[in-house]
């Protein structure tokens, strides 16, 4: 239990997530700059949260030329997942690149948007 002094005042968004969250299981891809080359590392995250497609409404606010693309919605329950912008994630077999993250730590969630990642050899 949280002290009185470390609560935000926001609403906890756990108990609305109660019941709508499952194990997700990413691998997560991440790129540095060693020597002058890009090496990519990999490891598994594991989280509680969900996976849908983004809403149309979200699409429309895409710049023209994305709209078509593969576009998910991933909630994420708690703050500990390490995903930035650009990184990209395997997912069911299938990779995608983190487009935009939202941070709603407050209300103890984050939320981002992931492209499918077509550059990388997805058909």
């Amino acid at each position: 239990m949280k002290k009185l002094s470390q609560l935000s005042g926001m609403p906890q968004m756990k108990a609305a997530f109660t019941g709508w969250t499952q194990k997700i299981t990413f691998k997560l891809i991440t790129q540095t700059v060693v020597d002058g080359f890009v090496v990519d590392s990999e490891k598994t995250v594991v989280f509680n949260g969900t996976i849908q497609p983004l809403s149309a409404e979200e699409v429309i606010l895409k710049p023209e030329g994305q709209r078509f693309w593969e576009w998910l919605d991933v909630h994420v329950m708690g703050t500990t997942v390490p995903l930035r912008n650009n990184d990209r994630v395997s997912y069911n077999g299938t990779l995608y690149k983190v487009m935009a993250s939202k941070d709603y730590s407050l209300n103890n969630y984050m939320e981002f948007h992931i492209v499918r990642d077509y550059e990388a050899g997805n058909e």
